[in-house]
Protein backbone atom coordinates (compact mmCIF):
# COMPACT_ATOMS: atom_id res chain seq x y z
CA UNK A 1 0.00 0.00 0.00
CA UNK A 2 1.22 3.68 -1.07
CA UNK A 3 1.85 6.12 2.23
CA UNK A 4 3.22 9.26 2.14
CA UNK A 5 4.79 10.98 5.19
CA UNK A 6 5.96 14.72 5.70
CA UNK A 7 8.08 13.32 8.47
CA UNK A 8 11.46 12.79 5.84
CA UNK A 9 14.68 14.49 5.51
CA UNK A 10 15.20 16.56 7.73
CA UNK A 11 17.78 18.83 5.53
CA UNK A 12 20.59 21.65 6.55
CA UNK A 13 22.32 24.39 4.56
CA UNK A 14 24.54 26.45 5.89
CA UNK A 15 23.26 26.44 8.98
CA UNK A 16 18.94 26.71 7.94
CA UNK A 17 17.11 24.31 8.29
CA UNK A 18 14.95 23.04 4.63
CA UNK A 19 11.38 21.95 4.87
CA UNK A 20 11.64 18.33 5.03
CA UNK A 21 11.24 16.34 1.67
CA UNK A 22 8.66 13.68 2.18
CA UNK A 23 8.92 10.58 1.26
CA UNK A 24 6.78 7.42 -0.56
CA UNK A 25 6.57 4.00 0.88
CA UNK A 26 6.37 1.95 -2.53
CA UNK A 27 7.09 -1.68 -0.92
CA UNK A 28 7.18 -3.04 2.70
CA UNK A 29 10.28 -1.43 4.56
CA UNK A 30 11.17 0.57 1.71
CA UNK A 31 10.73 4.47 1.58
CA UNK A 32 11.29 6.60 -1.53
CA UNK A 33 12.03 10.37 -1.32
CA UNK A 34 9.74 12.51 -3.39
CA UNK A 35 12.25 14.62 -5.44
CA UNK A 36 15.05 13.12 -7.34
CA UNK A 37 18.16 14.55 -9.32
CA UNK A 38 17.78 13.47 -12.84
CA UNK A 39 20.87 12.35 -14.71
CA UNK A 40 20.38 12.78 -18.39
CA UNK A 41 23.15 14.62 -19.81
CA UNK A 42 20.91 17.03 -21.88
CA UNK A 43 18.51 18.33 -18.46
CA UNK A 44 21.74 19.82 -17.37
CA UNK A 45 23.61 23.04 -18.44
CA UNK A 46 27.06 24.30 -16.67
CA UNK A 47 28.41 21.49 -15.00
CA UNK A 48 28.55 18.01 -15.32
CA UNK A 49 26.57 14.88 -14.21
CA UNK A 50 29.21 14.03 -11.25
CA UNK A 51 29.79 17.84 -10.24
CA UNK A 52 25.52 18.22 -10.24
CA UNK A 53 25.31 14.55 -8.23
CA UNK A 54 27.57 15.33 -6.08
CA UNK A 55 26.04 19.62 -4.85
CA UNK A 56 22.67 17.50 -4.61
CA UNK A 57 23.92 15.40 -2.03
CA UNK A 58 26.04 18.19 -0.37
CA UNK A 59 22.94 20.32 -0.35
CA UNK A 60 20.75 17.53 1.47
CA UNK A 61 19.08 15.81 -1.84
CA UNK A 62 18.92 12.41 -1.71
CA UNK A 63 17.27 10.40 -4.49
CA UNK A 64 19.36 9.85 -7.78
CA UNK A 65 17.31 9.12 -10.63
CA UNK A 66 19.99 7.27 -13.82
CA UNK A 67 19.48 4.77 -16.40
CA UNK A 68 21.63 2.78 -18.59
CA UNK A 69 20.07 4.69 -21.80
CA UNK A 70 21.29 7.43 -20.14
CA UNK A 71 25.13 6.71 -20.27
CA UNK A 72 25.56 8.62 -16.77
CA UNK A 73 25.82 5.27 -14.57
CA UNK A 74 29.20 5.70 -14.42
CA UNK A 75 29.20 9.45 -13.63
CA UNK A 76 26.82 8.74 -10.45
CA UNK A 77 28.87 6.34 -9.15
CA UNK A 78 32.04 8.62 -9.15
CA UNK A 79 29.85 11.07 -7.08
CA UNK A 80 29.07 8.39 -5.05
CA UNK A 81 32.47 7.52 -4.29
CA UNK A 82 33.30 10.93 -3.33
CA UNK A 83 30.35 12.10 -1.27
CA UNK A 84 30.19 11.67 2.51
CA UNK A 85 27.05 11.13 2.89
CA UNK A 86 26.10 7.55 4.05
CA UNK A 87 24.76 4.73 0.98
CA UNK A 88 21.82 3.87 3.25
CA UNK A 89 20.82 7.28 2.99
CA UNK A 90 21.02 8.05 -0.57
CA UNK A 91 18.16 6.53 -2.66
CA UNK A 92 19.51 5.33 -6.33
CA UNK A 93 17.17 4.54 -9.01
CA UNK A 94 18.62 3.22 -12.48
CA UNK A 95 16.62 1.77 -15.62
CA UNK A 96 17.15 -1.15 -18.19
CA UNK A 97 16.37 -0.58 -21.88
CA UNK A 98 12.72 -2.05 -22.41
CA UNK A 99 11.87 -5.83 -21.70
CA UNK A 100 15.53 -7.04 -22.46
CA UNK A 101 14.87 -10.84 -21.27
CA UNK A 102 15.76 -12.68 -18.23
CA UNK A 103 19.19 -13.66 -18.64
CA UNK A 104 19.96 -10.33 -20.47
CA UNK A 105 18.55 -8.24 -17.42
CA UNK A 106 20.56 -10.09 -14.80
CA UNK A 107 23.88 -9.47 -16.79
CA UNK A 108 22.89 -5.86 -17.06
CA UNK A 109 22.53 -5.21 -13.43
CA UNK A 110 25.11 -7.51 -11.88
CA UNK A 111 27.67 -6.81 -15.06
CA UNK A 112 27.34 -2.93 -16.02
CA UNK A 113 24.93 -1.65 -13.55
CA UNK A 114 25.81 -2.04 -9.92
CA UNK A 115 29.96 -1.95 -11.36
CA UNK A 116 29.15 1.63 -13.26
CA UNK A 117 27.72 2.70 -9.57
CA UNK A 118 30.35 1.39 -7.50
CA UNK A 119 27.41 0.09 -5.10
CA UNK A 120 26.47 -3.45 -4.20
CA UNK A 121 22.72 -3.09 -4.81
CA UNK A 122 20.43 -0.58 -6.05
CA UNK A 123 17.33 0.55 -4.77
CA UNK A 124 15.00 0.77 -7.73
CA UNK A 125 15.09 -0.49 -11.30
CA UNK A 126 12.83 0.28 -13.86
CA UNK A 127 12.16 -1.11 -16.98
CA UNK A 128 12.78 1.80 -19.09
CA UNK A 129 9.93 1.65 -21.71
CA UNK A 130 7.14 -1.68 -22.25
CA UNK A 131 8.07 -2.46 -26.07
CA UNK A 132 10.84 -4.46 -27.65
CA UNK A 133 11.94 -1.02 -29.61
CA UNK A 134 12.01 2.32 -27.30
CA UNK A 135 10.30 3.77 -30.30
CA UNK A 136 6.70 1.74 -30.08
CA UNK A 137 5.82 3.76 -27.16
CA UNK A 138 3.30 4.47 -26.16
CA UNK A 139 0.76 4.76 -28.72
CA UNK A 140 2.31 2.00 -31.07
CA UNK A 141 3.17 -0.40 -28.40
CA UNK A 142 -0.06 -3.10 -28.32
CA UNK A 143 -0.43 -6.05 -25.09
CA UNK A 144 0.59 -8.58 -27.43
CA UNK A 145 4.02 -6.47 -28.29
CA UNK A 146 6.84 -7.90 -26.49
CA UNK A 147 4.70 -9.58 -23.67
CA UNK A 148 7.12 -12.30 -23.46
CA UNK A 149 10.05 -10.38 -22.94
CA UNK A 150 8.45 -8.33 -20.13
CA UNK A 151 7.54 -11.34 -18.19
CA UNK A 152 11.06 -12.59 -18.63
CA UNK A 153 12.42 -9.49 -17.75
CA UNK A 154 10.38 -9.12 -14.60
CA UNK A 155 11.55 -12.50 -13.98
CA UNK A 156 15.14 -11.82 -14.23
CA UNK A 157 14.13 -8.81 -11.52
CA UNK A 158 12.53 -10.78 -9.20
CA UNK A 159 15.87 -12.76 -9.04
CA UNK A 160 17.87 -9.99 -8.26
CA UNK A 161 15.75 -8.94 -5.93
CA UNK A 162 15.77 -12.02 -3.97
CA UNK A 163 19.59 -12.42 -4.57
CA UNK A 164 19.87 -8.55 -2.51
CA UNK A 165 20.97 -6.48 -5.91
CA UNK A 166 17.98 -4.85 -5.91
CA UNK A 167 15.02 -3.91 -3.46
CA UNK A 168 12.43 -2.59 -5.47
CA UNK A 169 11.04 -3.34 -8.98
CA UNK A 170 9.37 -0.95 -11.07
CA UNK A 171 8.48 0.72 -14.89
CA UNK A 172 8.53 3.11 -16.62
CA UNK A 173 6.00 4.85 -19.61
CA UNK A 174 3.70 2.03 -19.01
CA UNK A 175 0.22 2.32 -20.16
CA UNK A 176 -2.76 0.92 -18.10
CA UNK A 177 -2.53 -2.74 -19.74
CA UNK A 178 0.92 -3.19 -19.41
CA UNK A 179 0.91 -2.53 -15.87
CA UNK A 180 -2.30 -4.94 -15.58
CA UNK A 181 -1.16 -7.46 -17.33
CA UNK A 182 1.48 -7.64 -14.25
CA UNK A 183 -0.87 -6.89 -11.32
CA UNK A 184 -3.14 -9.92 -12.95
CA UNK A 185 -0.51 -11.86 -12.09
CA UNK A 186 -0.28 -10.48 -8.27
CA UNK A 187 3.41 -8.86 -9.42
CA UNK A 188 3.04 -5.10 -8.31
CA UNK A 189 5.21 -2.64 -9.69
CA UNK A 190 6.72 -0.33 -6.86
CA UNK A 191 6.73 2.93 -9.03
CA UNK A 192 5.43 3.68 -13.22
CA UNK A 193 7.81 6.54 -13.61
CA UNK A 194 5.83 8.56 -16.88
CA UNK A 195 5.36 12.25 -18.43
CA UNK A 196 3.84 13.93 -15.76
CA UNK A 197 3.60 18.04 -15.51
CA UNK A 198 1.45 20.69 -15.19
CA UNK A 199 0.98 21.06 -19.19
CA UNK A 200 -0.28 17.02 -19.30
CA UNK A 201 -1.23 14.58 -16.91
CA UNK A 202 -4.24 12.36 -16.77
CA UNK A 203 -6.15 12.28 -12.97
CA UNK A 204 -7.85 9.20 -14.23
CA UNK A 205 -4.19 6.94 -14.70
CA UNK A 206 -3.36 8.35 -11.51
CA UNK A 207 -6.21 6.97 -9.73
CA UNK A 208 -6.11 3.99 -11.70
CA UNK A 209 -2.07 3.41 -10.46
CA UNK A 210 -3.09 4.38 -6.57
CA UNK A 211 -6.17 1.94 -7.24
CA UNK A 212 -3.38 -1.12 -8.33
CA UNK A 213 -0.79 -0.05 -5.31
CA UNK A 214 1.53 1.61 -7.88
CA UNK A 215 3.15 5.01 -6.66
CA UNK A 216 3.85 7.64 -9.87
CA UNK A 217 7.08 9.16 -11.13
CA UNK A 218 7.60 12.01 -13.38
CA UNK A 219 9.82 12.70 -15.69
CA UNK A 220 9.70 16.60 -17.51
CA UNK A 221 8.22 17.62 -13.89
CA UNK A 222 9.46 21.42 -14.74
CA UNK A 223 8.46 21.10 -18.81
CA UNK A 224 12.14 21.27 -19.62
CA UNK A 225 12.88 20.29 -23.17
CA UNK A 226 11.79 16.67 -22.80
CA UNK A 227 8.39 17.92 -22.82
CA UNK A 228 7.84 17.97 -26.41
CA UNK A 229 6.60 21.72 -26.04
CA UNK A 230 3.33 20.08 -23.91
CA UNK A 231 4.95 21.99 -20.40
CA UNK A 232 3.87 24.62 -18.59
CA UNK A 233 6.51 27.27 -18.26
CA UNK A 234 7.86 28.66 -15.10
CA UNK A 235 7.42 31.92 -16.48
CA UNK A 236 3.74 31.78 -17.64
CA UNK A 237 2.33 34.52 -15.83
CA UNK A 238 -0.80 32.14 -14.60
CA UNK A 239 2.14 29.89 -12.29
CA UNK A 240 3.50 33.28 -11.39
CA UNK A 241 0.42 34.29 -9.79
CA UNK A 242 0.29 31.63 -7.44
CA UNK A 243 3.87 31.29 -6.82
CA UNK A 244 3.34 35.27 -5.40
CA UNK A 245 0.23 34.08 -2.88
CA UNK A 246 2.77 32.25 -1.29
CA UNK A 247 5.74 33.81 -1.76
CA UNK A 248 7.57 30.92 -3.62
CA UNK A 249 9.26 30.07 -6.43
CA UNK A 250 7.38 28.75 -10.29
CA UNK A 251 9.17 26.08 -9.81
CA UNK A 252 8.63 25.15 -6.09
CA UNK A 253 5.01 25.88 -6.54
CA UNK A 254 5.01 23.15 -10.00
CA UNK A 255 7.10 20.71 -7.62
CA UNK A 256 4.84 21.17 -4.95
CA UNK A 257 1.55 20.17 -6.72
CA UNK A 258 3.34 17.00 -8.13
CA UNK A 259 3.69 15.76 -4.53
CA UNK A 260 0.59 17.22 -3.40
CA UNK A 261 -0.92 14.62 -5.77
CA UNK A 262 1.38 12.20 -5.09
CA UNK A 263 3.79 12.09 -7.96
CA UNK A 264 7.50 11.96 -7.08
CA UNK A 265 9.02 14.73 -9.39
CA UNK A 266 12.23 14.60 -11.34
CA UNK A 267 14.31 17.89 -11.01
CA UNK A 268 17.65 18.72 -12.21
CA UNK A 269 19.63 21.44 -12.31
CA UNK A 270 23.57 22.77 -11.96
CA UNK A 271 22.55 25.88 -10.01
CA UNK A 272 23.16 25.55 -6.06
CA UNK A 273 20.72 28.05 -5.38
CA UNK A 274 17.69 26.49 -7.88
CA UNK A 275 18.84 23.00 -6.09
CA UNK A 276 18.62 24.23 -2.73
CA UNK A 277 14.85 25.72 -3.85
CA UNK A 278 13.79 22.66 -4.85
CA UNK A 279 14.72 20.79 -1.82
CA UNK A 280 12.83 23.54 -0.05
CA UNK A 281 9.30 22.65 -1.89
CA UNK A 282 7.63 21.21 0.99
CA UNK A 283 7.76 24.02 3.56
CA UNK A 284 4.41 25.20 2.16
CA UNK A 285 1.28 23.31 0.85
CA UNK A 286 -1.23 24.80 -1.65
CA UNK A 287 -4.94 25.04 -1.32
CA UNK A 288 -7.47 22.83 -3.02
CA UNK A 289 -8.29 25.39 -4.98
CA UNK A 290 -5.05 26.52 -6.55
CA UNK A 291 -4.41 22.40 -6.85
CA UNK A 292 -8.09 22.67 -8.84
CA UNK A 293 -6.44 25.79 -10.73
CA UNK A 294 -3.04 24.30 -11.81
CA UNK A 295 -4.58 21.01 -12.61
CA UNK A 296 -6.77 23.21 -15.57
CA UNK A 297 -3.38 24.81 -17.15
CA UNK A 298 -2.88 21.13 -18.75
CA UNK A 299 -2.96 21.50 -22.45
CA UNK A 300 -5.93 19.83 -24.37
CA UNK A 301 -3.40 16.81 -25.77
CA UNK A 302 -4.97 13.74 -25.39
CA UNK A 303 -2.97 11.34 -22.71
CA UNK A 304 -2.00 8.10 -23.89
CA UNK A 305 -1.33 6.10 -20.91
CA UNK A 306 -5.39 4.56 -20.52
Amino acid sequence: MISVTELALSLCFLGTCLASVPTVTISPGINMPMLAFGTARDSLSGCTVQQGVEQWLALGGRHIDTADNYGTQPDVGAALATTKVPRAEIFVTTKIPGPIGKQQVIDKITKTALPQLGVTYIDLVLIHWPCTKSGYFPDNCNPSDGYAERMATWEGLEELQKDGKIRAIGVSNYNEYHVAELTQLGKVPATNQIQWHLGLHNDTFLAAMKGSGVALEAWGSLSGPTTGGDGVSLGDPRLKAVAARYNVSTAQVALRWSVHKGVTPVTATCTAEHAVGDLDSFKFDLSEVDVAYLDSLHSNKTVFYL
